[in-house]
């Protein structure tokens, strides 16, 4: 089994080693306790639900791939995985950050309430799904069904989104920079702004995501899945 050993001026590092998930979690959490304000996670062998439910205030850096929900619940902190990200990382966070350096899989920053989450990579399908607010920017290109049901936030993708993007969305904001397949039930293009360019220009450099060269559209709610119309009853069957 490894050990965590803290070191000097609130930072500690854990090398994860056999370590199961719940000892590294509780590793972890005994550091904050400590006082430890950074902590570095060697080797995490890709471990599922790494980081989960951190608090503000904390900055927790991955060397490496992380697997299933890793900052899941997060309740303000910092993480950064140093490779990829399995399903559902940052699922229902309630603020906080969350860089990823390579890929993501499928729901990424599902459900999230407030914070950011940065993809450098590419994400699966539903990136974004049931978001209730923040920020998710993906770098690359999405897969099917991103932003689906939507209900508030923002979902920057610099690349491709796949079929089905913005679908059932109640409201927030998809930006697209690339091509798309299938727009989604009731999804719609709306003008860019002056303040939607001010806000992209403003992440984008803040996280050292690359806008892409032709710049972004803009896929809101059409709105007409709010109340049920008899005339929109196709629309209403292929939301369902």
């Amino acid at each position: 089994m490894s050990a965590l050993n803290t070191v000097d001026q609130g930072a500690a590092t854990l090398d994860c080693g056999d370590l199961p998930v719940r000892a590294i979690n509780h590793a972890i959490r005994g550091a904050i306790a400590g006082g430890a304000a950074r902590i570095h996670l060697l080797h995490p062998g890709a471990r599922h639900n790494l980081g989960v439910a951190l608090p503000q205030g904390v900055t927790l850096t991955i060397a490496g791939s992380a697997g299933y929900y890793v900052a899941g619940l997060n309740d303000g902190a910092t993480v950064e995985v140093h490779g990829g990200a399995g399903w559902g990382a940052a699922e229902s966070m309630r603020d906080g950050t969350l860089v990823i350096d390579g890929d993501a899989g499928n729901a990424v920053a599902a459900s999230i309430r407030a914070g950011t989450v940065v993809v450098r990579g590419d994400a699966s399908t539903r990136a974004g799904i049931a978001m209730k607010g923040g920020l998710l920017i993906v770098a690359g290109s999405v897969g099917p069904m991103a932003a689906f049901m939507m209900q508030k936030g923002i979902l920057v993708v610099c690349g491709h989104a796949g079929d089905g993007v913005a679908d059932s969305m109640y409201a927030g904001t998809v930006f697209l920079g690339g091509g798309h397949g299938e727009l989604g039930a009731d999804a719609v293009f709306e003008d860019v702004t002056a303040a939607d360019r001010e806000l992209l220009g403003t992440a984008l450099e803040r996280w050292q995501v690359s806008a892409p060269a032709a710049g972004f559209r803009k896929l809101v709610a059409g709105k007409r899945l709010w109340n049920f119309q008899q005339s929109d009853r196709d629309l209403w069957k292929s939301a369902l």
